[in-house]
């Protein structure tokens, strides 16, 4: 297995920030390709905002970076979790790009649960 972080986060508003930074030093600290860390900086940001949204306040949100032939990014939270859905709605209308944005950018992703939610995606290191 190749090179891990993780970070535990407050389900909390402030954790999508700090998700995000984290998540763009370790790629950066890693000479990731700009392309590839500008696209993790968004995903990191909609993922985590999802977590926020739908986990407990007082759980925490966990975000694991792997590197190895790809970086896999997982966002864990204790939340009820979802099953994905295809946005609905006008294309003009706030919110709900998220998982869209995920679909389109990453290589691939999913859900998993078993007593929690876990969204992953996977983008390549150049």
């Amino acid at each position: 297995m190749g090179d891990s972080v993780t970070f535990r986060l407050p389900a909390s508003p402030g954790a999508v920030a700090e998700a995000r930074a984290a998540a763009v030093k370790a790629a950066s600290e890693r000479q990731l390709a700009d392309s590839v860390v500008e696209t993790l900086r968004l995903l990191v940001s909609e993922v985590v905002t999802n977590s926020v949204r739908h986990a407990p306040a007082s759980e925490v949100v966990e975000l694991a970076l792997t590197f190895d032939g790809e970086l896999r990014v997982e966002v864990t939270d204790h939340g009820d979790g979802f099953d994905p859905q295809p946005r609905s709605g006008r294309s003009d209308a706030p919110g709900g790009w998220g998982l869209y944005l995920v679909e389109r950018l990453s290589k691939r992703w999913g859900v998993k649960r078993n007593g929690s939610t876990r969204v992953w995606f996977a983008l390549p290191r150049a």
